[in-house]
């Protein structure tokens, strides 16, 4: 049996920011990873993911000013780039709501019609109505920054496991801390244990005892050949009419020619152990490209687990020797770097930057719904 202060169970991006802040504490840290660092099974895989102040609560637009804060800090332990700005623009309904959260945070923003936009943008042909605009928005650098913050962690000293998985969670039995057993039969005792397994979290937590509402589903993403280079925003058009899904684009850091697309979560429920076969397909991305960017093409789809909780809020809380991390819903990714140092708080009994009373594990709003 090996002892450690923290155990930290999956090596997404969560996982690798809380061993991160954890080592670099000064913490005796391992991470057990289930695949390896940087694989594209799971949610933190692929060139981006979008950056943005824009929100639909006072609460999350303060929460991201701090993590862009601490996006520059990382870039500067990392030594590289991981966040671009490119300015980024809220459409329908769900516009006026980040209008109005954004000015209640103090943060700016400005009022755009379209024809400003696409006077800005030439690629873009923007929706209808009126756009908030706000400069702070751009991309991350998903693979990137995993890379980089694993790299970092290892550098503080912990020790990352690749190919490892942890299969039961348990109090340990001289009621000191917490046992973690793999698939091959080891057993890691820690002070604490972090569980950021993404997808993989809520059967983990429930083998534990706690019982949460947490559902997966499988997106398809596409990134569309724009017909020439060019500098486009970030997007997210938000449900309106008989669309029920917020639809979003977002510029590909070092390919100029390329622009991401997607629905947020529009996806199927999926077992992550057990995913569909056969190729993946979603034909209106291929319209939804040629609407915005006239003259872009599909030319490459993926796949990203999205693990869902009822509210869309996180969960960032402790119980006993176990703290859970799912920044989840499709929408954490942004908060990266300050979702580590709020885990690794919780880990060490720091307090926290923010509150995180809309985040426990046991509110209201995750409860199951009466049959």
């Amino acid at each position: 049996m090996e002892r450690w202060d923290a155990i930290v169970v999956g090596g997404g991006a969560m996982g690798t920011s809380t061993a991160r802040w954890l080592a670099r504490g000064g913490r005796r840290t391992i991470l057990l990873e289930r695949f390896s660092i940087g694989h594209r099974n799971g949610s933190s895989h692929g060139p981006n993911r979008i950056f943005r102040l824009a929100y639909h609560h006072p609460d999350y637009v303060r929460m991201a000013r701090l993590a862009l804060d601490e996006w520059r800090r990382l870039e500067d332990e990392a030594g590289e780039h991981l966040l671009d700005t490119t300015g980024g623009l809220d459409a329908g309904p769900g516009a006026a709501v980040a209008a109005e959260a954004l000015a209640a945070a103090g943060e700016t923003f400005e009022w755009m019609t379209p024809e400003a936009a696409a006077e800005r943008w030439p690629l873009l042909r923007p929706p209808d109505g009126r756009l908030v605009c706000q400069a702070d928005a751009g991309v991350c650098r998903a693979d990137r920054t995993v890379a980089a913050q694993a790299r970092l962690a290892a550098g503080y000293g912990a020790t990352i496991a690749e190919e490892t998985t942890a299969r039961t969670i348990a109090p340990a039995p001289s009621g000191d801390g917490v046992e973690v057993t793999t698939d091959d039969g080891r057993v890691y005792r820690a002070g604490v244990a972090v569980v950021t397994a993404g997808a993989w979290t809520g059967p983990l937590l429930a083998a534990a005892g706690f019982d949460l509402p947490l559902r997966v589903t499988r997106e398809v993403i596409g990134y569309a050949r724009l017909p020439r280079e060019g500098g486009v925003p970030t997007l997210i058009e938000w449900p309106t009419g008989d669309r029920l899904h917020a639809r979003y684009a977002l510029p590909v850091p070092g390919h100029p020619d390329l622009v991401k697309l997607g629905a947020h979560q529009a996806g199927d429920t999926v077992d992550p152990d057990r995913l569909p076969p056969g190729p993946l397909t979603e034909p209106a991305l291929d319209g939804y490209a040629a609407e915005r960017f006239p003259g872009s093409v599909v030319a490459e789809v993926e796949s990203c687990l999205y693990t869902n909780t009822p509210d869309e809020d996180f969960v960032l809380d402790r119980v006993g020797p176990v703290v859970i991390g799912s920044p989840c819903s499709g929408h954490g990714f942004k908060f990266t770097p300050l979702i580590g140092r709020i885990l690794a708080g919780l880990a060490t009994g720091e307090g926290p930057p923010v509150s995180l009373g809309r985040f426990a594990w046991d509110r209201t709003s995750l409860a199951a719904p009466p049959p």
